[in-house]
């Protein structure tokens, strides 16, 4: 396995995107932790499907826009697993708005769940690892909304553009530590939550299909496709990645603005 042994926590893992990290890393032999802004019937769905891998899961319920509360899930995290190899941040909140219309709660709230947060749980994770002397993985997942603009995505295309630039710095400032930083850029992905017997339908025509044009690929992206990206960046074969951003669209950006 590419990760046997390692210790990885998913931020915003209940569903979609986050669900399929915390799977994948799992599958290649990771332990991992979950974490959400609630533990609902999808939370339980992923902690039993993380449990089918043989690996251990634990979920932490923690808000990662609040120190307080970063704090918490980490202490929680290192208390149950004893070191902490993977930090993958996912969460987002978001409320597309047009510019003249945007409330400043509607801003400060983007900011914090969707930027703020990586810094927070970033800046303690690498800590963490730096005392722990072994390297470490921080992914961070951003969105083709950093450098394409749609109407209304003004407050979750900055704070995604902010994750890329984040992403950079902490490479550049961590160096020499053996912890490399990069972000991910997924495009339109189908991250519908979907009863185990229509998982097949995910990603198929019937969804999203007026994008189809768009993505050279001529598919709609599911969940595994990020976290597989996920697990090359994490795995040996990631080592020399750092500091970059890798986007996993299917071509769309490469297709232009038609």
């Amino acid at each position: 396995m590419l990760l046997e042994g390692k210790k990885a926590l998913i931020t915003g893992s209940r569903r979609g995107i986050g669900r399929g990290i915390a799977l994948a890393l799992a599958q290649h032999g990771c332990d991992v932790g979950l974490n959400d802004i609630e533990r609902d019937e999808s939370a339980e769905r992923t902690i039993a499907l993380v449990g089918e891998t043989g690996r251990q899961c634990t979920f932490t319920v923690a808000d990662i826009s609040q120190s307080n509360q970063v704090h918490a899930l980490f202490d929680e995290f290192l208390a149950q697993h004893g070191r902490i190899d993977i930090l993958v941040n996912n969460p987002y909140w978001s409320k597309n708005m047009p510019f003249l219309e945007i409330t400043e709660e509607v801003w400060d709230r983007t900011m914090a769940v969707s930027l703020k947060g990586y810094f927070l749980c970033s800046q303690r994770a690498a800590k963490e690892m730096v005392k722990q002397k072994s390297g470490g993985r921080i992914v961070s997942i951003s969105s083709v909304h950093a450098t394409r603009v749609w109407e209304t995505d003004t407050a979750y295309g900055v704070a995604k553009a902010g994750v890329i630039r984040l992403t950079m710095s902490i490479a550049r400032d961590l160096a020499g530590t053996g912890i490399t930083a990069n972000a991910i850029a997924p495009g339109w992905i189908d991250s519908r939550e979907l009863p185990p017997e229509r998982e097949g339908e995910r990603g198929q025509r019937g969804y999203g299909d007026s994008a189809l044009t768009s993505i050279p690929s001529r598919r709609i992206g599911v969940p595994s496709d990020i976290a597989q990206a996920v697990v090359f960046l994490c795995s040996p074969m990631g080592d020399y990645v750092n500091g970059t951003c890798l986007t996993v669209d299917g071509g769309f950006l490469a297709h232009g603005n038609t």
